[in-house]
C-alpha cells in the first residue's frame, strides 16, 4: 500500500509575538488601575473617618447644650474667667455675646431654692471647650478641669439672637442661643501632632431656643 508524499499540513490557530504584547500591555494598565483606585479609595475612606471623628464630640457636646438650654430655667451669655471662677452677665444695652454660657434648672432669683446650673464657656489658655457646675453662685471645684471640646480656635462662642439671627441687646423672651465651635483637629492621625503636621479646620453651630422663660 503506497502513501502520498504530500500529506496536508494543519494549521493551528495561535497568538503572534505582537498580540502578545499587547494583552499583556493591556493586562499591565488594568492591574495598575486598580491598584491606584484602591489606593485612592483608602485615601478618601482616612479623610472621611477624620472629619467624622473630629466633629463627633463637637455634635455631641452640642446636643449636651441644645437639651440644657430647652429644659433650663433661665440662660444667660456671658464671660467667664476660668481664674477667678466668676462668671458676669453680658449687661442689657450690650450685645448679647460672650465666651461662655450658664444655664440655670430654675429662677436664681429665688431666695427660697437652691440655684443649680452649668456654665459652658470658652478656655482660652487651652484652647478647650470646658464645662463647671454652679451652685448659688459658687463653682463647685471638683468639675473644673471638665473639658468637654478640644482645639476650639474662636473665644466668643455664644451669643443670644432674636428670630432673624441678628444679636440682641436684651434679654427678651424668643430669643436663640447661637453656639459655634470653630476648631482644628489634624488631618491624618497617624503623622502626628505639631510642627510638620497636616491641619484641617472644621465649623459646627447650631441654634436653640430655652423652652421656659423665667426671668
Amino acid at each position: 500500500m503506497k502513501f502520498p508524499l504530500n500529506l496536508p499540513r494543519v494549521r493551528i490557530a495561535g497568538f503572534t509575538l505582537v498580540e502578545m504584547y499587547v494583552v499583556m500591555a493591556l493586562f499591565t494598565f488594568l492591574v495598575i488601575a486598580i491598584v491606584a483606585l484602591q489606593f485612592f479609595a483608602a485615601r478618601v475612606y482616612t479623610l472621611a473617618a477624620t472629619k467624622l471623628t473630629a466633629t463627633a464630640a463637637g455634635r455631641k457636646v452640642m446636643n449636651a447644650i441644645r437639651d440644657q438650654v430647652r429644659e433650663g430655667g433661665v440662660v444667660y451669655v456671658g464671660i467667664y474667667n476660668p481664674t477667678t471662677a466668676t462668671f458676669t452677665n453680658i449687661p442689657r444695652g450690650s450685645l448679647q455675646i460672650g465666651n461662655a454660657l450658664v444655664v440655670y434648672t430654675n429662677n436664681p432669683n429665688n431666695p427660697n431654692t437652691t440655684n443649680l446650673g452649668t456654665i459652658f464657656y470658652m478656655n482660652q489658655q487651652a484652647s478647650n471647650m470646658c464645662s463647671v457646675v454652679i451652685s448659688n453662685g459658687t463653682v463647685l471645684t471638683a468639675t473644673v478641669a471638665n473639658n468637654i471640646v478640644v482645639y476650639i480656635t474662636n473665644y466668643y462662642v455664644f451669643d443670644a439672637e432674636d428670630a432673624y439671627t441678628n444679636t440682641l441687646t436684651t434679654y427678651e423672651n424668643n430669643r436663640l442661643i447661637h453656639v459655634k465651635f470653630q476648631f482644628c483637629q489634624w488631618e491624618y492621625p497617624l503623622a502626628g501632632v505639631g510642627g510638620g503636621a497636616m491641619y484641617d479646620y472644621y465649623q459646627l453651630q447650631t441654634r436653640v431656643a430655652p423652652r421656659i422663660i423665667n426671668y
